[in-house]
């Protein structure tokens, strides 16, 4: 091994005299266009130093660069080789390339002394264009690492349905069992009965309409001596305003009732039957418990108020009285909504 390495070292000192006549040549010449051994020189067909300058001009560089090669050496400058001149007024610059490497120097020079740039820059191109006789190793431009894509940006997830503002709903259809009291007013009889009611708002928003229909059952009472029961079926159709504090929700209810009745005398010797028909007001509030927008429990209480019940007659007495004038009650049921 050490025998090898000698002789290793004799040869690439045996290249650096070879050349040595050349660079001294270049170093003492007054022009690089004229150097002290003359050659036979066969230039490239295109020219190898670029730059758009004028001190160093790049033809007198070329010039030199062949003139210090070897001519069985001068093929390397086909192998993709390229010098590049640059002039930065007190200093230049000098690049050069070869397979896709870059070595760069900067000189600094005051006084422009454009000969002695062109030698200056002959020299530092053949000594990077001749390794390893001289030692000299390029240095590899680092490659620019590959910018990854930017990552798609993901698809945002469906929300579920769960997870939506359902709309509210246009139909609310209520379910409801009521009592109903009428206190003794004046000529009225007081009573009580037992019913259930159904009744349906339309409107999605604070402002709905109503229409209900009630039953009851037979509310029985003593006037006069005169026992007898009465059956009511009302109905009515008014507005509602409501107002919400989640997820409680108040309602107010007003409009026109039409309630159809039936009297009949329990305690004469000859049954009685009276059909009537009356006109008044109905007038309620509830409360309801919001379990989602379609299902709500609720409590209620309401009013009817007759201005002018139908009177109560009884043979021979003829009138002994008359309807309630008013009924109080109260409810309970739940709300679908649809």
């Amino acid at each position: 091994m050490r025998v090898r390495s000698q002789r290793l070292l004799l040869f690439r000192i045996a290249r650096v005299l070879r050349v040595l006549p050349f660079l001294l040549s270049a170093w003492t010449a007054p022009a690089l266009g004229q150097v002290s051994e003359k050659r036979d020189v066969s230039p490239p067909s295109a020219p190898f130093v670029l730059g758009s300058v004028e001190c160093p001009d790049p033809e007198t560089v070329q010039q030199a660069v062949l003139s210090l090669i070897p001519p069985e050496r001068q093929g390397l400058l086909a192998q993709g080789v390229r010098v590049e001149l640059e002039d930065l007024g007190d200093s230049y610059r000098v690049t050069v390339w070869k397979e896709g490497a870059s070595v760069k120097k900067s000189y600094s020079d005051p006084a422009r002394d454009c000969d002695g740039r062109a030698r200056f820059a002959a020299v530092f191109a053949v000594l990077t264009l001749m390794p390893p006789e001289l030692g000299t190793e390029p240095s590899v431009k680092p490659q620019p690492e590959p910018v990854p894509p930017p990552a798609p940006r993901p698809t945002p997830a469906p929300v579920p349905l769960a997870g939506r503002a359902e709309r509210a709903p246009l139909t609310h259809f209520e379910l409801s069992a009521l009592y109903a009291s009428a206190p003794a007013i004046l000529e009225a009889p007081s009573m009580h009965s037992f019913g259930a009611e159904l009744r349906v708002a339309l409107g999605r928003g604070a402002l709905a309409g109503t229409l209900a229909v009630t039953y009851t059952s037979r509310a029985r009472f003593d006037l006069n001596g005169v026992q007898g029961e009465v059956t009511r079926v009302p109905f009515s159709v008014g507005a509602r305003l409501r107002s919400d504090f989640e997820p409680w929700s108040m309602t107010a209810d007003l409009g026109l009732s039409l309630a159809l009745q039936r009297v009949r005398a329990t305690n004469l010797l000859s049954e009685h039957t009276h059909d009537s028909v009356e006109v008044g007001v109905r007038a309620g509030v509830q409360v309801a418990r919001q379990f989602g927008p379609h299902f709500a429990p609720f409590v209620g209480a309401f009013v009817w108020l007759t201005p002018v019940p139908s009177e109560i007659s009884a043979l021979p007495q003829a009138v002994i009285g008359n309807l309630p004038y008013l009924w109080l009650g109260a409810a309970a049921g739940v709300s679908f909504g649809l």
